[in-house]
């Protein structure tokens, strides 16, 4: 495979062996979240090595620069983040997802790179498909070692700036989480490699989660049959688009599910000159697509992880808000006719679009994931989340809910003392009532921090 190495490039620096792998209940409490990870709520210590590293490096102090940039990107809750001080520099490993970056630092120099699959025989079709995405990287690259594909990044300690090692390294690692799945799938030559770190779900959760994706399915599709697909293009885009961010929020798969909900979303919004109601179609496709997956293969892409990086970036609050409140004004119409489900889609898509696209601090996401309890309550209960929050025939615990968005708002105010939420003013009449008035008083909240 000497004439691969030439185009992807050789060893350098490190081996690709891989390490050992390494909600509580509360009178009567036990917070249940889904979703994925966000790295936007960083504290104070973090803040405080960020700016360190920034300091470090204008000093031209590059090692210690390093040492300080590895701890803010460090997560202690998640432990996702290692880092070992040497005579000769700084060790560390940071995982993401189903994968492992390691790497080194010295004065002289930063590298860090990730094993992703191995390739036991020489395949053009893979290097094909791997030079076409090489292309697309603008810090890290695919490269060859040994019978095993990594991806990996180097840059002299001069040029390795805190932005610049950000930027690299939430690109390596997000890229080689994404690839690992995707060659497997695509290509049986190839062998996943290195995925110790995931975290496997019981087989309780498994056939929970599974059977709740069909259910979501089979759900949305028999409601929109029993609408006219040219007059109500609109409500039935609505509820696929709630389905495949909900089916993400809930479920959190990774794999060949995260890439297909990424299919369709691309779909909605692609300028192919498709119109809505064919644009409808090939996507309820899709999701009949996946209802039709083997068991074994949906199942196989539902395991938990630890990550480094988000896949959505940090937003403000006003640029979540914006979004929904523009939303909001959707309600309307489908209200006035009597489409109650579309009603209740859309507030639902309002919030699974936020927790996708949007990094959010944890006083918004906490709040917005009573919303998604309340819209989805007997799924988070087979989880064991308590207190109940809604009872029979989808009638509202308002004791409980106000307990719950009291018990949050006070466990945040240490550090953000501004946030404010009195749950006495939401309206309880429906559940789509009450996410309306949630997110008109979430717009009010006072996120700074001193």
């Amino acid at each position: 495979m000497s004439f691969l190495k030439k185009i992807f490039g050789g060893n350098e620096g490190g081996s690709a062996t891989a390490p050992s792998a390494n909600t509580s209940t509360n009178h009567g409490v036990k917070e249940v979240k889904f979703g994925r990870y966000t790295d936007c709520n960083k504290n104070k210590k973090q803040i405080d090595y960020w700016n360190s590293s920034v300091a470090k490096f204008k000093e031209k102090n590059y090692l210690e620069s390093f040492e300080a940039f590895l701890n803010y990107i460090r997560d202690e809750s998640a432990d996702n983040v290692k880092i070992k001080k040497g005579s000769d520099g700084i060790d560390f490993e940071l995982i993401q997802g189903s994968k492992v970056v390691r790497g080194k630092a010295t004065a002289e120099k930063f590298w860090a790179e990730s094993p992703i699959i191995q390739m036991d025989s020489p395949s053009i079709p893979v290097m094909r498909k791997l030079m076409s995405i090489n292309y697309s990287l603008l810090y890290s690259k695919f490269a060859l070692k040994d019978n095993v594909l990594v991806m990996k990044f180097s840059s002299n300690a001069i040029d390795a700036s805190p932005n610049k090692l950000y930027a690299a390294l939430k690109e390596l690692a997000k890229k080689a989480d994404q690839q690992d799945d995707l060659l497997a799938a695509e290509f049986a030559s190839l062998k996943s490699i290195d995925t110790d770190q995931t975290i496997q779900l019981s087989e309780q959760e498994k056939e929970i989660k599974y059977n709740e994706l069909l259910k979501l399915i089979n759900d949305t599709k028999a409601e929109i049959v029993k609408l006219d697909a040219n007059f109500m293009h609109g409500g039935i885009a609505f509820m696929l688009l709630n389905l495949s961010y909900k089916i993400d929020y809930l479920i959190s798969p990774q794999g060949q599910l995260t890439d297909s909900l990424e299919k369709i979303q691309q779909m909605f919004f692609a300028n192919d000159g498709l119109s809505p109601v064919e644009k409808n179609k090939n996507i309820m496709n899709e999701f009949d697509k996946i209802a039709g997956w083997p068991k074994e293969k949906v199942i196989a892409g539902l395991y938990n992880v630890k990550c480094t990086f988000a896949i959505a970036n940090p937003a403000a609050h006003k640029t979540v808000m914006d979004m929904m409140f523009n939303e909001r004004t959707k309600v309307e119409w489908y209200r006035n006719n009597n489409y109650p489900v579309i009603v209740e889609s859309i507030y639902s898509y309002m919030i699974s679009y936020a927790f996708f696209n949007y990094g959010m601090v944890y006083p918004a996401s906490d709040i917005l994931n009573i919303a998604m309890h309340v819209l989805n309550n007997e799924y988070y209960e087979k989880f064991g989340a308590a207190p109940k929050l809604v009872d029979a025939g989808r009638v509202m615990n308002v004791n409980n809910i106000k307990s719950e968005i009291n018990r949050i708002v006070k466990r945040c105010n240490a550090e953000y003392p501004h946030v404010k939420l009195d749950p006495n003013v939401l309206n309880y009449t429906s559940i789509t009532n009450f996410i309306d008035s949630l997110i008109v008083e979430l717009d009010k909240i006072n996120l700074t921090k001193n």
